[in-house]
């Protein structure tokens, strides 16, 4: 979300916290996956793969657990949703690596053919 220069993160005044929150770390974390994805190594191209999907992941999971109702006997306090937050991007690191969803797989093929030295194959 930049603003119409281009230049940062503009904060919607409607956004509760928590939305902006992870709106500015899903921003910053596919900066990062931006810088690190021109390096041109594959073991390094492979890394960043599998960080998309395993951010692809937890986007997911997070829109899941936006559908269900906070209407407990016991309000959650900031600590408790923040240590939600990080319990959920341990599951999407964990789904990522174990189920075999093959999106960094598709990836990183797709992505590979591209860097120097490498061949492409035209045939698939």
């Amino acid at each position: 979300m930049k603003d119409e220069k281009g230049n940062g993160m503009t904060i919607n005044p409607m956004m509760s916290g928590q939305m902006a929150y992870d709106a500015n770390k899903t921003s910053l974390e596919t900066d990062e996956l931006a810088r690190r994805s021109v390096s041109g190594d594959t073991n390094e191209l492979r890394e960043v793969c599998e960080e998309f999907e395993s951010l692809f992941v937890k986007m997911m999971l997070d829109s899941m657990r936006a559908t269900l109702s906070d209407d407990t006997l016991i309000p959650k306090n900031s600590g408790e949703k923040l240590f939600e937050d990080q319990l959920y991007d341990e599951y999407a690191k964990s789904i990522s690596r174990t189920a075999d969803l093959g999106i960094a797989d598709m990836m990183y093929d797709q992505l590979s053919a591209g860097l120097p030295g490498s061949s492409i194959d035209i045939s698939s």
